[in-house]
Formats: structure tokens, C-alpha cells, sequence
């Protein structure tokens, strides 16, 4: 399909914003246009604007400039997602498949040279991406009842024989339009994630073994507790003493997938806490973002990780959470309700040492 040009799309476009945008100037950037001006009601008509611009066939960014003066970027919305896009996610995805087939595969003691160890790995493999892909296609499925452009998830397979997954992700393609938009989108993946890797660690502790300390060899990883997880131990196995648990393969998914929930809703950036908490506290979500940043130093000495987790965090993630298109829409009693419950559960799945390795 030809692409409109630019004075089609211009003329389109200014006679739709007419009602909620008073255009001061406009020019063309391929392969849309650029309006700046100042919305006639507030910043809460960029929703409907966005809303209607959409209905047209147009994806719209709005920027201020200052107290007043807003900039929009307007393009025509792609009617079809490139082909390869799409052949990347779905390689990702089998290729994640792969590396956490071969990982259940080892912890079962199978060998990766032996094709029919290879189903050793199935319960680990499947455990692990069903939580994955169960976060991330809630955060898509609420971005598209916001009408947020998305993209599918990006699995990011690795070739470790105890994760096989560093998670997965989706991007975000167009602006948030308002705080409850970004509370239903950030709060989806985690709550989602932690609802399908509960059951999947309790049925996993019911399989696992009780062993004696001294069972564990020198190189052994041995694995944190969080809150959920040591609760739902002593409920499965009973009060333990001293004695130790060999986690069956389904377990050990539910363990890796209560954890990455808990690190994705650390409250900084754009981490799904960073969005549940800038919906919940604004502007003040930055000091809630350096206090959390703040507590991974001294957490560093507990587990060297989270002094990985500072640098990336400063070098990508970065503290501050840029506000969405309408920052004056307050979230209703529900939401903020939904809001403290992802909370709740990123302090239920926190684990100050999640790993350790024997000596």
C-alpha cells in the first residue's frame, strides 16, 4: 500500500483535532506531521483526541513543551506488522523453548547428548513458559483495551543450566494515555505471573524431596526463600528443623517465577512497579524510585546480584518514570486497591539472597 503523503495526512489531521487542539504551528515529518499548540480544555482531552485520531488510522505522541504548550507527533499506523518482526518473536520463543528444555534437562541429571533425555526437561520448559508468556501476554491484552500499541513478547532464551530464560519482555509502541491506563498495564504481567506460578510451586513442593543437609555437595545451589514460598513450604511439607528440600523441576519453575516477579516490581523506571508506582504517587514515584534503588546497595552484600541489578538500572532502566499523554486522571478506589496488591505480592516474592552456591 502507497503511503499517504504528507499534505493528505495534514489536511486529515487538522480537521480532526479542530475540536480539542488549538494548533499554533504545523510541519511535516515523513512519515507523518508535527502539531504544536495547546489543548482547548487541559490535558484531559488528549485522550479522547488519541482515542479518535486511532479510529482514523493514526498513532499519536503528545510531549509538553512547557505548562501549556503540548507537541504531537501524528503518523498513519502501520496496517500490518512487518513480517520479520513477527519471524524474530516467534524464533525467540522456540529458541527459549530450547534453552530451557536443555536446562530442566540437566537438573534432571540427563545428558543433552542423548535425545531422548531431552523429555526430562518438558515439566521444567512448559512451567516456566507458561508463566512468562502468561505475564507478558497480559500486559499486551491490557495494552490493547487502552489502545496502547504493543508488541508480541520478546523471549530471551540463554544457555543456563539453572534458569534457561532470562524472561521475557514486550515494548511499548505508543504514548500511555493516563495514570489508569498505566496501573491496569504494569499491574497485569506481575499479578498474572504470580497467579500461574503459585499453583505450579505447590504442586512442585508436594513432588519435592526432603533431604539432610549434609546431602548437598560442595557447588550445590542452594536457593532463598521468600515469604510465599517458605509459607507454602512448611503448609506442604511441614515445619522442616534443619532438614532441606530438593525441588522437583515444576517447583523450581514456580521459584524462578515468583522471583522475576518480585524484581519486576522493583518501583523504579520503567519496570512494571515503576508503572504501578507513578500511577499510584505521580511525580513523588521518583523518591519511591531512589529509596528502592538506595536499598539495593546494601542488599549488594547480601547477594552480589543486585549490584548488577544498580548498574543496569542506572545505565537503562533509569529512576525516573516519564509521565503519560493525561496526568491528571486520578485512578478510582478499585485500581488503587489493585495497585497495593501488586505491591503486597512483590513483598510476598522478594528474596534478599535468592542464590547462593556451596563452598
Amino acid at each position: 500500500m502507497a503511503p499517504r503523503p504528507i499534505e493528505v495526512i495534514l489536511r486529515n489531521v487538522l480537521a480532526e483535532v479542530e475540536p480539542y487542539f488549538d494548533v499554533e504551528k504545523f510541519y511535516g515529518r515523513p512519515p507523518g506531521v508535527v502539531l504544536v499548540g495547546r489543548y482547548k480544555e487541559g490535558p484531559g482531552t488528549a485522550s479522547p483526541l488519541e482515542r479518535r485520531l486511532g479510529e482514523l488510522g493514526y498513532y499519536t505522541k503528545a510531549t509538553p513543551l512547557n505548562a501549556s504548550t503540548w507537541l504531537l507527533e501524528v503518523s498513519p499506523k502501520t496496517l500490518e506488522k512487518p513480517r520479520w518482526r513477527v519471524l524474530i518473536n516467534a524464533g525467540l520463543f522456540v529458541a527459549t523453548i530450547g534453552t530451557t528444555l536443555a536446562a530442566g534437562t540437566m537438573q534432571r541429571g540427563g545428558s543433552l547428548l542423548r535425545p531422548a533425555d531431552w523429555l526430562l526437561g518438558i515439566p521444567f520448559s512448559a512451567s516456566i513458559m507458561a508463566i512468562l508468556l502468561c505475564h507478558e501476554m497480559a500486559h499486551f491484552f491490557a495494552s490493547m483495551r487502552h489502545k496502547v500499541r504493543a508488541t508480541l513478547p520478546y523471549f530471551l532464551p540463554v544457555p543456563h543450566p539453572l534458569l534457561g530464560t532470562f524472561g521475557a519482555l514486550i515494548k511499548m509502541e505508543s504514548p500511555i494515555p493516563d495514570r489508569r491506563a498505566l496501573l491496569d498495564i504494569g499491574a497485569a504481567g506481575p499479578i498474572a505471573g504470580f497467579l500461574v506460578a503459585l499453583p505450579l510451586a505447590a504442586v512442585g513442593l508436594y513432588y519435592s524431596d526432603v533431604v539432610q543437609p549434609g546431602a548437598a555437595a560442595a557447588g550445590t545451589i542452594i536457593l532463598g526463600d521468600s515469604l510465599i514460598f517458605q509459607f507454602l513450604t512448611n503448609l506442604i511439607k511441614g515445619p522442616l528443623g534443619d532438614l532441606d528440600v530438593t525441588l522437583h523441576p515444576l517447583a523450581l519453575a514456580g521459584w524462578i517465577g515468583l522471583w522475576v516477579t518480585s524484581v519486576n516490581m522493583l518501583p523504579i523506571g520503567q519496570l512494571d512497579g515503576g508503572h504501578v508506582s507513578y500511577a499510584l504517587f505521580g511525580k513523588y514515584s521518583i523518591w519511591v524510585a531512589r529509596a528502592a534503588f538506595l536499598l539495593l546497595i546494601p542488599l549488594g552484600f547480601f547477594w552480589s546480584g543486585w549490584f548488577f541489578w544498580a548498574f543496569l538500572i542506572l545505565l537503562v532502566v533509569r529512576l525516573r518514570h516519564p509521565p503519560p499523554v493525561d496526568d491528571t486522571v486520578g485512578l478510582t478506589p478499585g485500581r488503587r486497591l489493585v495497585g497495593w496488591l501488586a505491591f503486597a505480592v512483590a513483598i510476598l516474592t522478594f528474596i534478599p539472597a535468592p542464590i547462593k552456591i556451596l563452598s
